[in-house]
């Protein structure tokens, strides 16, 4: 009996995993001891996408229709970033004020 509830669990554990979009930015990862674990331990993991902003985006051109499309197909958004003077990196400020638009993201008729 404990065998069939916990193989019960474990599937019913299966199907409702969420998926995670993990939005990492880090304008200086080589010198981020923390970072750099944190990036080879989520590497593995299923059901986690990794979208690094400073690799993706080096020249801040940021593609809003792609962007806004990864947090459509994920159920839960991490911003992970190192605090700057109290705030997010430059490249995660602009992230928000393009991808996270008026009308896709909040408004009377928002999207997201």
């Amino acid at each position: 009996m404990t065998v069939e509830i916990t193989h019960h669990l474990q599937h019913k554990a299966i199907v409702t995993m969420k998926k995670i979009l993990i939005l990492f930015a880090h304008p200086a990862l080589e010198k981020s001891r923390v970072h750099k674990v944190l990036l080879n331990y989520i590497s593995d993991l299923d059901g986690i996408t990794l979208n690094d902003l400073y690799e993706n985006y080096p020249e801040f051109d940021i593609d809003i229709e792609k962007e806004q499309q990864l947090l459509v197909q994920h159920d839960i958004i991490v911003w992970q970033h190192p605090m700057c003077w109290y705030s997010a990196p430059a490249l995660i400020k602009q992230w928000q004020d393009l991808v996270l638009e008026h009308g896709w993201a909040y408004s009377k008729n928002g999207y997201a």
